[in-house]
């Protein structure tokens, strides 16, 4: 079976297309999580987000796509962003950064990796059920 390919992620700003990079960083991610837990929290209250919640989720778009953009393109009253789609984006990081961790996953071999986690070989069918 051949390995799922992931969809590169892409925004349009200023009219013009944005890729995410394929190597995500890991500060950037770092970053985002925070931002995240910060706006769970908020949502959870069932409270709207601030200001700075709001420019916090726009500095993590910006770095999730390795600045190759700026907060201020993304504001831009003619070419920018709505608010939905600004929130929209930042919500689906975790959807991206899920199919890489899919697609390496599946790269790595799913029998594989069960393997390291349990100790017990999972290549052979039903190995764990095996008395040795």
């Amino acid at each position: 079976m051949a390995a799922a390919k992931t969809k590169k992620r892409s925004i349009i700003i200023g009219n013009k297309e944005y890729t995410m990079p394929q190597k995500m960083s890991t500060m950037a991610y770092l970053h985002y999580l925070e931002v995240r837990d910060s706006i769970m929290d908020t949502e959870a209250k069932r409270a709207l987000y601030t200001r700075q919640q709001f420019m916090d989720m726009m500095d993590v778009i910006v770095e999730m796509y390795g600045n190759q953009f700026t907060t201020d393109d993304m504001l831009d009253a003619e070419t920018g962003m709505t608010p939905d789609s600004i929130v929209m984006e930042f919500a689906l990081m975790d959807v991206s950064v899920g199919e890489k961790v899919d697609k390496r996953t599946e790269d790595f071999g799913l029998p594989f990796f069960f393997t390291f986690l349990t100790g017990k070989d999972m290549r052979k069918p039903f190995a764990f059920h095996r008395e040795t």
